[in-house]
């Protein structure tokens, strides 16, 4: 991990963050760093990323578009 960023890990793998106050959070951006906790994560993920680069509202129509979210 990136000193001075927030981030979460694989369970197994979070012993080895130095700030492991977020480590029980799905997705965690900070800045241009996005974390997740594994493969069940990946649509949060993917939709933090969504978000991050083309803002809510996007990422929000997206996931109402992939049944995420109710509409």
């Amino acid at each position: 991990m990136v000193q001075g960023k927030k981030g979460t890990a694989y369970p197994a793998m979070c012993d080895k963050l130095s700030d492991q106050s977020h480590i029980h959070n799905r997705v965690v951006v900070d800045g241009n760093l996005i974390t997740s906790r594994g493969p069940g994560t990946s649509m949060e993920f993917a939709l933090g990323t969504v978000e991050k680069f083309f803002g809510r509202p996007k990422a929000l129509e997206l996931a109402k578009a992939l049944l995420v979210v109710r509409q």
